[in-house]
C-alpha cells in the first residue's frame, strides 16, 4: 500500500517538475498539464485517505460476525442477573444463572430453554418421568451417557447437557423448531421412522405446549423491556391497591 502512495507521489512530482520547466523556458502551460495536475492531486489525496483508513472487506465482516460472545462478559452479565435476587437464581449458581449461561454459550434463546424446562419438569431438579427421564430438562440415561454427563440431577450438568442437545437438534433439522422439539420428545429414531413429526398425541401436545409457553415468555420480556409500558403498569398499582 505504501508503494502505491510513493509511486503516485513520484508521478505527481515529475508532472509538476515538467510543468515548471516548461514555464521557465517561457512556454505556455499546456492544457493537458492543467488538467492532469489537479486530477493527479485528487487521486493522490484519495489514495492517501483510502490506504490510511482501509474499508472493511466482506471477509472481515463475516469474521467479525462469527466472533463468539466474550467469556468475560458472559460471566459479568450472569453474575449481575443472579445477584438481582427474586426468582432469578439461588446464590451465584441458580437455575436461571445456568439457563442464561449455557443458552448464550450454545447460541440458543434462553427463553426457549426456560419454556422447555417449564413443560418438562416445572423447574423441579429432582423430577423423574415414567420413562426414566430425569432432572430439569428430563434427560434419559442413554442420552445422558452420549452427552457425557456425570450427574444427571446436578442443575448445571443437566441444563448444560439439555441445552447442548437442543442446539444439536436445532442444527440437525435446519433450525426447524417444531422438528427439533418433536425429536427432543419422541427421539430421533421416531423422526426417521415417520419421516417427520410422529403422529403421537403426546408429542404434538408437547410441541404446542412448548410454543405456547415460549410465546408467553417472549411477550412478558417485551413488556418488561418496554420502559414506557412498564412505567404505566407500575403507576396503576397504587390505584388498584387503594380500591381494594
Amino acid at each position: 500500500m505504501n508503494l502505491v502512495i510513493f509511486t503516485l507521489i513520484a508521478i505527481y512530482l515529475l508532472l509538476s517538475m515538467f510543468e515548471l520547466a516548461s514555464l521557465s523556458r517561457g512556454r505556455r502551460k499546456s492544457g493537458l498539464g492543467i488538467r492532469i495536475l489537479p486530477l493527479a492531486g485528487i487521486v493522490l489525496a484519495g489514495a492517501f485517505i483510502l490506504f490510511k483508513q482501509p474499508l472493511m472487506t466482506l471477509t472481515e465482516l463475516i469474521e467479525r460476525k462469527a466472533i463468539p460472545f466474550p467469556a468475560s462478559k458472559l460471566h459479568a452479565d450472569d453474575d449481575r442477573a443472579s445477584s438481582a435476587g427474586g426468582s432469578f437464581g439461588t446464590g451465584n449458581r441458580g437455575i436461571f444463572w445456568h439457563i442464561d449461561h449455557y443458552a448464550k454459550l450454545y447460541g440458543v434463546d434462553p427463553l426457549l430453554v426456560r419454556a422447555v424446562i417449564e413443560v418438562e419438569s416445572n423447574f423441579d431438579p429432582t423430577a423423574v418421568s415414567q420413562n426414566g427421564a430425569k432432572g430439569l430438562m428430563q434427560i434419559n440415561p442413554i442420552t445422558a451417557r452420549h452427552l457425557g454427563l456425570n450427574d444427571i440431577f446436578d442443575i448445571g450438568d443437566n441444563i448444560e447437557g439439555g441445552v447442548r442437545y437442543l442446539r444439536y437438534l436445532l442444527e440437525r433439522y435446519g433450525w426447524n423448531l417444531h422438528m427439533a422439539l418433536a425429536s427432543y420428545n419422541a427421539g430421533p429414531a421416531n423422526i426417521r421412522r415417520y419421516n417427520g413429526i410422529p403422529p403421537f398425541q403426546e408429542t404434538r401436545r408437547y410441541i404446542l405446549r412448548i410454543i405456547e409457553v415460549y410465546e408467553r415468555l417472549k411477550r412478558t420480556e417485551k413488556v418488561f423491556n418496554d420502559s414506557s409500558r412498564l412505567s404505566a403498569l407500575l403507576r396503576q398499582l397504587p390505584e388498584t391497591q387503594g380500591k381494594n
